[in-house]
């Protein structure tokens, strides 16, 4: 696809999109957590969905969220996390945070406070996703609220996903007794998904 978000044509509205990474990270983690299933998991795609994952995934390239991305992660939730949205969007989310941060970024881990993190965080997350708003709106002592003010097709599985990704992140900071709780949700038909993170 190119790099670009595109409209339908019924009434010009942006189709969401997902970045080209979000997809292999969530082909890896399935390889990762339970390679002996991986092919089940496959096979239980859409036919859309089995040739993007069946295929070469560019990193940079953008791909239609609902086929691409948020099926697929419903059906690791179906499979593996009986049905579990919150548990399953954590894994991933988890899983993303450990391997894109102790990658380039490990040493920016070192050097940023959990504010500056969780900041720095929702900004990158706008380039994987579009269009979509997402910002800390609230940071104070071992606080921080994030909420996604702009996100079509939003599910509870992703949501749980953004969640679990910040978490890992304030872990790899070192913050101690991080715990977080989502108060509203965009994917309920609330007016945003918010999520308060506290640490020690």
């Amino acid at each position: 696809m190119d790099d670009f978000f595109y409209f339908s044509d019924s009434n010009k509205k942006a189709i969401m999109q997902v970045k080209g990474t979000s997809i292999k990270t969530t082909r890896d983690f399935v390889k990762a957590q339970f390679p002996n299933r991986y092919e089940e998991w496959l096979k239980s795609l859409s036919k859309e969905s089995q040739k993007i994952y069946s295929s070469t995934i560019n990193v940079s390239d953008w791909y239609d969220l609902k086929t691409s991305y948020t099926d697929p992660m419903e059906k690791i939730v179906e499979l593996f996390y009986n049905k579990n949205a919150q548990k399953g969007g954590e894994e991933m989310g988890f899983y993303s945070a450990e391997i894109g941060l102790k990658g380039v970024y490990k040493v920016f881990l070192l050097v940023a406070s959990p504010q500056y993190l969780m900041k720095r965080g929702t900004r990158a997350m706008e380039t994987f996703y579009m269009p979509c708003e997402i910002e800390v709106v609230e940071k104070g002592n071992k606080m921080a609220i994030v909420k996604i003010k702009k996100f079509d097709g939003i599910t509870k599985t992703l949501e749980y996903r953004i969640a679990g990704w910040c978490a890992k992140a304030l872990d790899l900071c070192k913050c101690k007794s991080r715990n977080y709780k989502i108060t509203s949700h965009l994917s309920a038909g609330q007016d945003c998904t918010s999520i308060e993170f506290r640490w020690e």
